[in-house]
């Protein structure tokens, strides 16, 4: 079998995120393999224009990136608290549709060989990962690794 040499980490900042990265560390440690850290943000409508209007009131490029720029930190504060190396990727994506596509998209263009989740063991089978989770699992061309995560 061939060593992992790519290990991305799709990270929520829910409340396990924290041990999953860890983790997922400790499996990139393991191969020297370099690792990636990506947060999805999902491009949401504000509204409705008034008056019956059909367009959508979407953020400003502003907003946006001051969205950007938070989670960014966000991702560089935890990478530092768990010790990931200071060369490891630290993304931060817009996607107007499912985050799990921005996920496979990133394992494509990136060549990510491992992918590393999270389940909390609250729920069934294939439900414990979600559905963002699950339509990775299926969409991805590499292996997905689900950590278990007990409360």
């Amino acid at each position: 079998m061939k060593a992992y040499e790519h290990i991305l980490v799709p990270v929520d900042f829910t409340h396990i995120s924290s041990a999953i990265v860890a983790r997922a560390n400790e499996l990139a440690n393991f191969y020297q393999a370099r690792i990636s850290l990506l947060n999805v943000l999902k491009d949401v409508p504000l509204g409705n224009v008034t008056f019956g209007g059909t367009e959508k009131l979407t953020m400003t490029p502003e907003l946006r990136q001051k969205q950007v720029d938070l989670a960014t930190d966000k991702l560089r504060k935890l990478a530092n608290d768990l010790g990931i190396p200071a060369n490891a990727a630290l993304e931060t994506t817009y996607t107007a549709g499912k985050a799990s596509e921005a996920i496979i998209q990133f394992v494509r263009e990136n060549g990510v060989d491992l992918v590393v989740v999270g389940n909390s063991g609250k729920k069934g089978v294939l439900g414990f990962m979600g559905s963002t989770a699950e339509a990775t699992l299926k969409g991805v061309p590499c292996d997905v690794m689900a950590i278990r995560i007990v409360d």
